[in-house]
């Protein structure tokens, strides 16, 4: 028994050259008309306009940001400084607190270490202090006053004030005063840093 072939079979055949002819014609012109779509298209430009009230606010805003950025630099860095001379004058009472026989009350080196002292308190008086900026002030009053903060930028009533004479308890209150003075130095610095970071 033999099979004879479908006559159907070439007539799909023949249609689906037909369409592959047409489409293969077809696609050219599509591409080239997409090309000159493309090249008739110009660049579109947006412009927004913002209210002049709320970019004024907006810069405003950021003056205050970054004047308050400002002043706790400055502040931070003034305590730095005043921190490295307390811990100065501390340094130089602990010399005469931890020697060991003590000083006679009259000896040159005692006097020595004490008119340092002196000259290195001066130094911090002469010394003058950013406020710090409103909200960190007002955050903890306690401890710039602590520090001994005036409208001014002075730490003088903060410092305790020795004679090259000073008694050996003299100079035990003052080192005392000044490990406190070190102490809340570091704790203002903190919240000078931590008003930044939170």
């Amino acid at each position: 028994m033999a099979i004879e072939p479908i006559a159907g079979n070439e007539k799909i055949s023949a249609v689906q050259d037909q369409a592959r002819k047409t489409y293969q014609s077809t696609m050219p012109n599509q591409q080239q008309q997409d090309l000159r779509t493309e090249k008739n298209r110009e660049p579109v430009s947006v412009s927004i306009q913002r209210a002049s009230s709320t970019m004024g606010r907006l810069g405003s805003f950021n003056e205050e940001k970054n004047l308050i950025a400002k002043n706790i630099r400055s502040s931070s860095e003034a305590l730095s400084k005043a921190s490295d001379l307390v811990d100065g004058l501390k340094e130089n009472l602990g010399k005469i607190i931890k020697n060991y026989p003590p000083f006679p009350q009259d000896s040159a080196e005692r006097k020595e270490i004490l008119m340092s002292y002196i000259s290195l308190r001066k130094e911090i008086l002469s010394m003058t202090f950013p406020p710090p900026p409103a909200p960190v002030y007002e955050k903890n009053t306690s401890l710039w006053d602590k520090l001994g903060y005036t409208g001014t930028g002075s730490m003088a009533s903060s410092v305790p004030e020795i004679s090259s004479t000073a008694t050996d308890a003299e100079v035990l209150a003052a080192s005392k005063t000044l490990g406190e003075l070190g102490s809340d130095m570091a704790t203002a610095r903190k919240e000078l840093v931590g008003f930044v970071t939170d």
